[in-house]
This record gives structure tokens, C-alpha cells and sequence, in this order.
């Protein structure tokens, strides 16, 4: 009999699953022919089917349902989680404050709302959780109408009217406002913004041009009051124009005494002029005449020059005056001065003395060849050669007897005055690679003559993005309504990544498709993180970036992750959520993906401090969000690199000395541990650190 009855409890438990699972669908719950409100298999009253449920009541806007649900969810488990796990080996996202506080927004419940919001918050960072609270925070201040003013936009002192010579500035600055202030745009590029704040800091790098650069800072808070202001900088790449115009380089005089009539032209100002040992000071003139004696001794005389500018430029040169007391009395020889009608001689630096030679004789080599009259030389710069500078000063002198009306440099021109002896300098910022550099002169009688050089610019290595983290992009799996965004989305983040410059992105997209074909993968096999990771072995990646693009009527939300795919560990995860599917908008938030990460991942330098075996201590931690598994190359700086011909110095190239995996980090401070490879003993105390 006790065996019969405990048949009879199963069997009626069975007939109770089956009639709750098949359960007709509620008609109240259905839209457009989609039932909500349901969940996949058995409903066990257990936390996770209350809170799918609840989800699937969100996206049908069934508020009151699916708050009920999420409360349920609460009750039963209190804390919102990644990739929560159910039963077995079953994981979910788990996100119930969040979502019930999503809930009590479109309900009107704007109090409840925010604590439910925070509370998420202050367990897992979602950019949906913050892109409610700022719904919710805008629906209550128009409730309370406390938010009386527009935001302010406080610029840093260093970062408003200055001059300088730098092609790039980091523009810093704080907005603040009496509510919330939400956006922040510069020069029309808004900047990543997810949380709205009553203070928000902003730095920007920003790339200048010659001349004045206005730089337009914008700012709204929640209610949508606008603030604007407008950063005024003068980037003058430009040394002062220097102009001798009584005296040409390498003549011949006949006085021990001789007297310099010479004009100075800048766009930022003079500040001083310098010859020999005498220094003379301006206040910022643009345009300056001198007159300045100098006591000659027999035989050739170098007077050094040299003017600098309101922005730091400063423009050297060498007049070399020869002085000979007997000149006077040879017949048929008179000295030259500057009224004399002269070929005109073009000289630009070559060893950092000026051409000498006899005055006559380059006067003979003019009439048998007018263009002659040309010479061209870049000081301490040979016709081709390498450097490891991003920027480098070009230097140079003009000298003839007709008065130079122009000088440019790649077609552009210079500022000057119309003079026989001029001496210019000019900043040029470098690519990496061939630059090609071109200098032209013309005189007053049309004649024009040009050199070109070429300037090879190398990275070091240990700063090229071939050594940085290695990463490879996967296709994302799509969830939910299925649209050409997930599309747009995934070659938008690999865009985002690329431009970054912060990651070696070593395959993506199409790059991928062979691969898979190989291993006989889909795009779908590489949910499975084990197929992901083997993937990204294959590539010789060290890691990969994996994640979802959940689609709904109205939003998309993007969460990646980076597994290691040494130890296939996470390193990190960040997610972005919006309502708006424009283009525009789609990019902005696949940037603040691609941000979050590099911001994750800083790219560091750093010293060696300790060195003990295979470990090796660095400088930096937690503060400069380094990370456990984390990588970092030591190097240390070469000798330096001088030109054999001209002795200019061209940089160094940096010796790689190791890399390290990071196995410790404290708050300044971690520990790396060498690749086995390496020799620990090459390493010294102070050498350099950069990470991966």
C-alpha cells in the first residue's frame, strides 16, 4: 500500500508539471504575437525564473508584472552579479536592482528608483545602470525645478592663452553644476560621458595647427542648460627671423671695427637677441631693428647669433666677417659693403660655420654660372638620414647681395623681412618614416633655387604598437532582436580599438574568416570561451576579446570581455548600454568601449627598483590600474646616435632587456616575473619599464 501511495504523489506532481508548463499563454501578455512574461523550461519558483521572467516582462513593458518578479528575485538572492551562478555548471547575468529600478522609472517611482539604481551600482558597474539613474535624476529634478543655473567650464591656467611650440596640448578643465552636469564636447567631439555629476573632470589631447588655435568647450546638464567656452592658444613653430642687412657672410673688411644694421620679425614676439656674449632684451616686439658694434680681430671673426621667441624658438646662426687690414691698398680691390651690387649667395648650415671663402672669387663663379650664386646647406643635416625624434629643428641662413624676398619650407613661407643675410629656424614634426623636406629660396631679381633632404623617422621598438598587448577581435554574439546594428556595432569597435593605438590588433573581421574555416568554426562556436581562446592561440594573440550585442526595439547594449589566453582568465570586462541606434551614436559608444579598456590597460612607464632572481620590481600599481597577468617590457635606453659627418645627435635606439608577467601587485608598486628566456642578470636597478 506504502509503495502504491508514493506512485500516486509522483504522478500527480508529474500531471501538475505538465498542466503548468503547458499552461496556455496569457493574452493580456502578448504583443505584436510575442508572449512575454514566459521563461525557458521549468518554472521552480527559484530566484533565476523569477528574474528571467521578470526580464522578459521588461522588454513586452509590463512594469508592474516585472517589478513583482524582480522583488521576488531580491528576496531569495540580494546581490546584483556577473555571470551568477544558478544550478550545476549554469551561469546568468543577474542584475535585479538595476532592473527593478528600471521598473520603478517607468512607473513613475523616481525615489525608489534611484536607490534601487545606486545600490546596483555600488556592486557592478553597467552602463544601463547609469544611464537610468540619469533618466531618473532628470525626471527628479524636473519634479523638485532646483536646478537653477547652467553648468561652468573651468579651464586650467597652463591650458587657456598660451603660446607655444608644441604641435600638441592636453587641454584639462572641470565642469560643474548646481544638479548634474552630462555632456562635455570639444571642438565638437563629445567625450565619453556615462554618469552624470555635479563635477566632472575632463583631459584632452589636442593637435595644433600653426597659428591661432580656438578651441570650443561645450557642456549641458540634465535639463539640457548649456554653457560654452572658447580657449584661445598660438602655436608658432617659427624661431625669429633674422636679418643682417648690411654684411654678407664670409666678406672681406678692411675696419677692426664694424657696426651691424640687422631686423628681427616674429609672429609670438621677441624676447631677446644675443650676439657674442651681449644680450639684448625686447618685450614681445614682432618686428625689432638693431644696431650693435662689434670689435673685429685680423683674420676671419665668427659672430655668433642667436634670437629667441615669446614661444621658446630660438633661431642661431654664425656671420663670419674677415678682417684684413691691407685689403684697402691692393689695386684694383675695394671692400665690399652692403650698396654693392653682388651675385647672391644662399647659404644654410651645413657643418654650423658658414662658407668663407674669398669674396671675389665666389663673385667670378657667379658671372660663369648665375644659378651658382645658390648654395644650399641644413645645418648639422646631411641629404638623408635616420632619427628617433618626433620633432626636430631646421636651421638655416640665407646670405646674398639682392635682398631675399622669400623662403619656404614643403611650400610653405616663412615670415620674413627682405634682407641680404637672413638666418630662419623652423620646427617640423615628423612621421614615422620618410619626410621629405624641401627649402626654396627666391631674390629680389627672381632668381630661385631649392634642396631637399630626407628624414627618416624610426620608433624605437619598445614604443611601436607591434610590441603592445596582442589582442584578437571575435564576432560578438547577437541576443535579441536581430538587425544590421550588431554589424555596424562589431567593425565600429574595431575601428575604435585601431584608433586607440593603445593595442597590437593582430586579427579581426575578415582576417578571422580563414581561421574559423580551418578549425571548421562558426561565429556562434565562439560563445564557447575554450573555442575562443584556441582561436586566439591560433593568431598568436594574448587575448581575446570576446562578448554580446543585445538588441532590444529601442536599445542596444554591448558587453566584451578580454580573456588571457595563456591562463584563460578574464583580465577584464566593460559594457556600454544606449537607447539611440544612429550612427553617430553607435560610434560614440563603441569608443567609450575601446576607452574603457585602454583606461583598464594603461600604457605606463616605469623604473626597475629591485631586482631579486626572476622578479623584478617596478614602480608602478593599483593607482595606475596595473593588473595581475598584466605584461612589461624592460628596456633601457642605447647609446646615443650621432651623425659621423655633421655631429648632430639623432636620438637612441632602446635595448630590450626582458618581459615580465605581473604575478603581484600593491597599491605603487608590483612584481613581475621574467620570462624564462631572459637573463635577470642583464637587468639593472633604474632600468626602464613600459607595459604591454
Amino acid at each position: 500500500m506504502k509503495s502504491k501511495s508514493m506512485w500516486f504523489v509522483v504522478i500527480v506532481f508529474l500531471v501538475f508539471l505538465f498542466l503548468r508548463c503547458n499552461t496556455p499563454p496569457d493574452p493580456k501578455y502578448v504583443k505584436d504575437g510575442k508572449q512575454y512574461g514566459v521563461v525557458q523550461g521549468l518554472f521552480r519558483e527559484r530566484w533565476w525564473n523569477f528574474y528571467e521572467r521578470g526580464v522578459s516582462f521588461s522588454d513586452g513593458a509590463f512594469w508592474q508584472e516585472a517589478a513583482a518578479d524582480f522583488k521576488e528575485a531580491l528576496r531569495q538572492r540580494d546581490r546584483d552579479q556577473r555571470r551568477a551562478r544558478t544550478y550545476g555548471m549554469h551561469f546568468t547575468d543577474y542584475f535585479p536592482h538595476r532592473d527593478l529600478g528600471v521598473a520603478y522609472y517607468h512607473l513613475g517611482r523616481y525615489d525608489e528608483a534611484r536607490q534601487e539604481l545606486e545600490t546596483s551600482l555600488s556592486m557592478v558597474d553597467t552602463g544601463k545602470a547609469k544611464f537610468y539613474l540619469n533618466k531618473v535624476r532628470k525626471a527628479l529634478l524636473e519634479q523638485s525645478q532646483t536646478d537653477a543655473a547652467p553648468p561652468s567650464i573651468t579651464v586650467a591656467a597652463a591650458s587657456s592663452g598660451q603660446v607655444t611650440n608644441s604641435f600638441t596640448m592636453t587641454l584639462q578643465g572641470e565642469v560643474e553644476d548646481d544638479s548634474y552636469a552630462h555632456t562635455i564636447t570639444i571642438n565638437e567631439d563629445p567625450m565619453f560621458v556615462e554618469l552624470s555629476a555635479k563635477k566632472i573632470p575632463f583631459s584632452k589631447k589636442i593637435k595644433l595647427k600653426k597659428g591661432l588655435n580656438e578651441i570650443n568647450i561645450q557642456t549641458a546638464d540634465l535639463l539640457g542648460k548649456v554653457a560654452q567656452k572658447q580657449v584661445k592658444v598660438f602655436a608658432d613653430f617659427e624661431g625669429p627671423l633674422l636679418n643682417i642687412k648690411n654684411y654678407v657672410d664670409g666678406q672681406q673688411v678692411t675696419a677692426n671695427r664694424v657696426v651691424l644694421n640687422g631686423a628681427l620679425a616674429d609672429a609670438t614676439g621677441i624676447t631677446s637677441l644675443k650676439i657674442n656674449d651681449q644680450l639684448l632684451a625686447y618685450n614681445k616686439e614682432r618686428e625689432v631693428e638693431f644696431v650693435f658694434a662689434v670689435e673685429l680681430q685680423e683674420g676671419r671673426n665668427m659672430i655668433a647669433l642667436a634670437a629667441t621667441d615669446g614661444a621658446g624658438n630660438t633661431t642661431t646662426g654664425q656671420l663670419n666677417l674677415i678682417y684684413v687690414p691691407r685689403l684697402a691698398s691692393w689695386p684694383g680691390v675695394r671692400e665690399a659693403s652692403g650698396k654693392q651690387s653682388e651675385p647672391i649667395r644662399l647659404a644654410l648650415y651645413g657643418s654650423g660655420i658658414l662658407d668663407t671663402g674669398q669674396h671675389r672669387l665666389f663673385a667670378s663663379m657667379a658671372k660663369a654660372n648665375p644659378r651658382s650664386s645658390f648654395r644650399l646647406k641644413l645645418k648639422d643635416l646631411a641629404d638623408t638620414q635616420t632619427v628617433y625624434y618626433e620633432t626636430m629643428y631646421i636651421d638655416g641662413s640665407v646670405t646674398g647681395t639682392q635682398d631675399v624676398q622669400a623662403v619656404t619650407i614643403n611650400g610653405e613661407p616663412l615670415v620674413i623681412i627682405p634682407g641680404r643675410t637672413i638666418y630662419f629656424n623652423q620646427i617640423i614634426q615628423l612621421q614615422e618614416g620618410e619626410n621629405k623636406l624641401t627649402v626654396a629660396v627666391e631674390d629680389a631679381g627672381g632668381k630661385t633655387t631649392s634642396r631637399s633632404v630626407t628624414i627618416v623617422r624610426e620608433v624605437p621598438k619598445v614604443h611601436q604598437v607591434g610590441s603592445r598587448m596582442s589582442i584578437a577581435i571575435l564576432p560578438f554574439e547577437t541576443v535579441g532582436q536581430t538587425s544590421s546594428v550588431a554589424e555596424i556595432m562589431y567593425d565600429n569597435l574595431v575601428s575604435s580599438f585601431l584608433a586607440q593605438n593603445r593595442f597590437n590588433i593582430v586579427s579581426r573581421g575578415n582576417e578571422l574568416e580563414a581561421v574559423l574555416r580551418e578549425q571548421k568554426l562558426s561565429a556562434t562556436d565562439l560563445v564557447d570561451k575554450s573555442a575562443a581562446v584556441k582561436v586566439g592561440k591560433i593568431v598568436a594573440a594574448e587575448a581575446v576579446l570576446m562578448g554580446t550585442i543585445r538588441e532590444t526595439a529601442n536599445s542596444v547594449e554591448i558587453y566584451a570581455r578580454l580573456i588571457n589566453t595563456e591562463t584563460s582568465a578574464l583580465f577584464d570586462a566593460k559594457d556600454v548600454y544606449g537607447q539611440d541606434k544612429s550612427f553617430a551614436q553607435l560610434q560614440y559608444l563603441t569608443d567609450g568601449l575601446a576607452l574603457k579598456f585602454m583606461h583598464g590597460f594603461p600604457l605606463i612607464e616605469g623604473m626597475v627598483i629591485k631586482i631579486s632572481g626572476k622578479n623584478i620590481y617596478a614602480d608602478f600599481g593599483t593607482v595606475q590600474h596595473i593588473k595581475k597577468d598584466m605584461k612589461f617590457i624592460v628596456f633601457r635606453e642605447g647609446q646615443p646616435i650621432v651623425h659621423p659627418v655633421t655631429g648632430r645627435m639623432l636620438g637612441s635606439e632602446t635595448l630590450q632587456l626582458g618581459v615580465a608577467t605581473v604575478v603581484n601587485v600593491f597599491e605603487d608598486m608590483s612584481v613581475g616575473t621574467l620570462y624564462a628566456d631572459f637573463d635577470p642578470g642583464a637587468i639593472k636597478v633604474k632600468d626602464l619599464i613600459i607595459t604591454k
